[in-house]
């Protein structure tokens, strides 16, 4: 199984520009995130992050561990 608080999400900032990324996990804890670019402060809207958490948890788990092609001439 696949830890999605894992997974790593990249961004820009919307002041700079600066191509940002992050663990979905730590963007859950956080309740912004600072730019290392221009150091503004990012807001991050949890719950909706934790809503598409999910609905990324049940899409990995709709996936098959196996997946067999069979060719045909």
């Amino acid at each position: 199984m696949v830890d999605v608080e894992a997974c790593r999400i990249a961004f820009q900032c919307p002041q700079c520009g600066r191509e940002l990324e992050q663990t979905i996990g730590k963007l859950k804890s956080q309740a912004r995130m600072i730019c290392p670019g221009c150091s503004i402060g990012i807001n991050i809207d949890a719950t909706r992050l934790s809503n598409v958490v999910e609905e990324i948890r049940h899409a990995v788990e709709k996936v098959p561990p196996e997946i067999t092609i069979k060719f045909y001439r």
